[in-house]
């Protein structure tokens, strides 16, 4: 038997409403993430009251739970690098770009392509060795490192060794955060 097309299309919909239904129902979420108003008052979530300045330039959240943290950095560190990969993008696009500026534009492309795959090998390689979490941002000639964990001098060793392994002959820096509870 065949099916019109209007047919097709509204099963199609009502599957995808279904769908939609199932994952919003079955997300996981607390709805801590929201701001509310009060007559007229703005109340600010926990993470906007908790902020703490570090060097002028890190905002760290101090009342959110250290996967915040690490999500919140990784997602400043991604959302720089997708700012340098644009530029460098815009240069290639560039209509009077010669072609030494392109090619210079694609290098860079794909060097920080290389390093953002170097970086999230060491991730990994970090947490396979029993932390939590781990983080780590290249910037310029250092390696900032921050691991979730008890602190261990011999621990960090360990780390800076596996840095230098994946990303080079870099100034390694490792920080070690406590579990929140």
């Amino acid at each position: 038997m065949l099916l019109k097309k209007q047919t097709v299309w509204l099963l199609t919909m009502l599957s995808l409403i279904i769908v939609l239904s199932v994952y919003y129902i079955t997300a996981p979420g607390t709805g801590d993430d929201l701001a509310y108003l009060e007559k007229g008052k703005n109340t600010a979530t926990k993470q906007e009251q908790g902020t703490k300045s570090k060097k002028g330039n890190d905002a760290a959240v101090t009342s959110a739970s250290n996967d915040d943290l690490f999500t919140a950095l990784r997602m400043k560190r991604d959302e720089s690098r997708d700012e340098l990969s644009s530029q460098y993008t815009a240069a290639i696009a560039s209509p009077n770009a010669s072609a030494e500026v392109q090619a210079e534009a694609l290098a860079k492309i794909s060097e920080l392509q290389s390093l953002t795959m170097k970086e999230s090998t060491l991730e990994t390689l970090i947490k396979t060795m029993g932390y939590d979490d781990a983080l780590v941002n290249t910037m310029d000639n250092e390696v900032r490192i921050i691991v979730q964990g008890k602190k261990s001098s011999k621990e960090a060793v360990a780390i800076m060794k596996k840095a230098k392994e994946q990303l080079g002959s870099k100034q390694v820096a490792v920080e070690f955060q406590s579990k929140s509870k």
